[in-house]
């Protein structure tokens, strides 16, 4: 498990909590990647948490906020077959969830693994992405009831989608390191979990959705939204976006394979156009 922190020791605190309870899978190395933390209880969390956890670590990136270039570091100190990227605002609820992703990424023919996430307030926040939701890439069903079934039953089938979220993504890590892991170049801090998914995609891997992996998701809890921030940083998300619709210009125009194309590609929600 990757896990970058910084500060917010209470999120990362349920985060490890609900893991370790949750995971169903008693051969976990957890990495909890420290970049920049300034609080004396975070550091404390972090002693707490390499004596209750068994092998539980945690190692320091030294730099700036880049989620890839963090993510890719602890890649390069995992000794794992199979890496789960989660942030540090995870909240696991389902009993046996590491067991449910292995249960794919195992399979020679599968890139990536995604779970369902939820807000807090029970809505949904990722069940897959859809590639030119919003102009870019969005999430599928997103804000239906915690209870809903989907169109189709799709909020309650395991599914392939062309990406999922590097909020809660599974891969094995020869994978991984063989396509050079997130791109730290061109999306530091937005989309490079799907163009990560895409690139395992088009090289003819399935990328699935797993719904009976479930946990909530404090969405941009950590961080604050950067589509909304203003000033640098979301100059910065702007600028990600740019590069990830130029590079995908193609399959954009082309439509996702498994997105219907008589749905809206305006909003998250899966109406009709």
């Amino acid at each position: 498990m990757l896990i970058p922190n910084k500060d917010h020791s209470e999120d990362l605190a349920r985060c490890l909590e609900s893991l370790y309870r949750n995971a169903g899978w008693d051969d976990l190395e957890v990495l909890v990647l420290e970049n920049n933390s300034t609080q004396a209880e975070t550091f404390a969390c972090y002693g707490r948490a390499q004596q209750q956890y068994p092998n539980c670590r945690v190692l320091t990136y030294k730099g700036g906020f880049n989620f890839s270039a963090i993510n890719n570091f602890g890649a390069r100190h995992a000794t794992g077959e199979h890496l789960l990227l989660l942030n540090n605002d995870i909240q696991v609820e389902t009993p046996g969830f590491v067991r449910e992703l292995l249960s794919y990424s195992q399979r020679p023919d599968v890139g990536a693994v995604g779970a369902k996430l939820f807000y807090p307030d029970g809505t949904i926040q990722h069940a897959g992405v859809f590639i030119g939701l919003g102009g870019s890439a969005g999430h599928s069903h997103k804000g239906h009831p915690r209870d809903s079934g989907g169109d189709m039953y799709r909020l309650a089938t395991t599914q392939n989608m062309c990406a999922v979220t590097g909020a809660c993504l599974m891969v094995k890590k020869e994978l991984y390191d063989r396509f050079g892991g997130l791109d730290e170049e061109n999306f530091a801090v937005a989309y490079n979990d799907v163009d990560f998914c895409l690139r395992l995609w088009q090289s003819g891997l399935l990328n699935v959705m797993t719904p009976f992996a479930a946990a909530v998701h404090h969405e941009s809890k950590s961080r604050g939204d950067d589509t909304r921030a203003g000033g640098e940083k979301q100059a910065r998300y702007e600028r990600e976006k740019a590069r990830f619709c130029a590079r995908y210009a193609g399959l954009m125009q082309q439509g996702d394979p498994y997105y219907n194309p008589h749905f809206t590609l305006l909003y998250e929600n899966y109406g009709y156009k």
